[in-house]
């Protein structure tokens, strides 16, 4: 039995939004502590709420890695460019 795919849309209720977030938003928040813990990364999350409260995570720290993101060349950063570039820097790093 597979599962079916289910349309992602904005929850209409107000009060299970907010529980929704807030399950999302801790989820999101663990994943991403795992991916620095597992891999090393210096991750920062700032996301609001629906009440427009804002919440954040960092490892080392939001700051920190606000700063180093700020302080990077621009033209030495792919964060933002072509999604291929990421798929040649991961072939490269799986030859080694």
């Amino acid at each position: 039995m597979g599962r079916r795919k289910i349309e992602i849309e904005m929850v209409k209720d107000s009060n299970t939004r907010q529980v929704t977030f807030s399950k999302r938003r801790t989820g999101l928040f663990k994943k991403a502590n795992e991916l620095s813990i597992l891999s090393g990364a210096e991750i920062a999350i700032v996301v609001f709420s629906p009440g427009n409260k804002p919440y954040s995570f960092g490892h080392p720290g939001v700051h920190v890695v606000a700063v180093k993101y700020l302080q990077q060349d621009p033209e030495s950063s792919d964060s933002e460019g072509d999604p291929s570039s990421d798929a040649s820097n991961m072939d490269e790093l799986n030859l080694e």
